[in-house]
């Protein structure tokens, strides 16, 4: 089964090669393997990258080479693609394979072409597929639609562009206003924890908008926000965690002061201090009463030991 499978292959691999080979060009008159077989005598440098004589090229040469720019933007009604022989993508990409490495040059008719002429046959393949398939149409509900008809009255109302922005320039301008409305460059004291205002501004967006789009700390958008609005440039690695220069507006406008909530283990802090200010009057989880048990029981342990 497995080999019927194979053959069958390479008879429709071999019926795309006939018929687009011994395609008529309708300009020079000879074959496309012919038109391709006068491209191949042509004389390169010593790294193959450019031909050696590029003002001496045959008529039969340029026609090769004008044909395969075409294919590019042009769909080329003689030629026939994969699907029309009856080989899905993948099965034309595996037949293209077997045959580069089964056979030594490509027979047509009486005549015979180097294996070069299939690098161009399935450049050719896959240019002429994206023209001639459709492109898929995005899927819009119908809030989207009524968004749509909406933009499109504005734009008559305020004569303003019909254009949608990109997300990342969505995000800039929603960021910015909202940055301007709840926080202040002008204050006192120690700055704004950086997690904290990302998780601010991702409360906002996903209450605002729903969950589609979040930024992160590298998006596009977020470090928009940080050198041209807030004035901290976090390119390099320096000062990139560093607390900002920011500040809570009150409901007067001024600033408020920031509070750190973070408390570290070194200064005078003991342990029952340090989970005084995390719990702040909350009931501690099991895994902080293990922590804490576990706290005791080492500072326990070493005292006994000093004894």
């Amino acid at each position: 089964m497995h080999i019927e499978n194979m053959s069958n292959l390479h008879q429709r691999f071999q019926q795309f090669l006939k018929i687009n080979l011994t395609a008529k060009d309708s300009v020079c008159g000879g074959a496309f393997y012919e038109l391709y077989n006068d491209f191949a005598k042509l004389k390169w440098n010593k790294d193959n990258t450019l031909l050696k004589n590029p003002d001496e090229i045959p008529n039969k040469a340029k026609q090769f080479l004008r044909i395969v720019e075409e294919s590019e933007n042009k769909t080329l009604k003689w030629f026939v693609v994969n699907r029309q022989v009856g080989l899905s993508d993948s099965n034309f990409q595996r037949a293209y394979n077997l045959y580069k490495t089964r056979y030594l040059y490509v027979s047509v008719l009486e005549s015979k072409t180097d294996l070069g002429v299939l690098e161009y046959l399935y450049r050719m393949n896959k240019n002429q597929l994206q023209l001639r398939v459709p492109r898929p149409k995005p899927i819009i509900s119908l809030h989207t639609a009524r968004l749509m008809r909406q933009m499109y009255l504005l734009k008559r109302q305020k004569k303003t562009k019909y254009v949608v922005e990109s997300d990342t320039e969505q995000l800039k301008g929603i960021l910015k206003s909202w940055f301007q409305e709840n926080y202040t460059l002008s204050g006192e004291g120690i700055g704004y924890a950086r997690r904290q205002l990302l998780e601010e501004a991702n409360d906002f967006l996903v209450e605002r908008f729903g969950d589609s789009k979040l930024v992160y700390c590298h998006d596009p958008a977020w470090a928009w926000l940080m050198q041209e609005v807030i004035g901290m440039d976090d390119k390099g690695q320096k000062g990139m965690y560093l607390r900002l220069p920011i500040w809570k507006k009150g409901s007067d406008g001024k600033a408020i002061l920031n509070i750190r909530k973070s408390i570290g283990t070194g200064g005078e802090y003991t342990l029952e201090k340090r989970q005084h200010k995390r719990l702040n009057q909350r009931n501690a989880s099991a895994r902080e009463k293990d922590a804490a048990r576990k706290a005791r029981a080492k500072k326990k342990r070493k005292l006994t030991e000093e004894l």
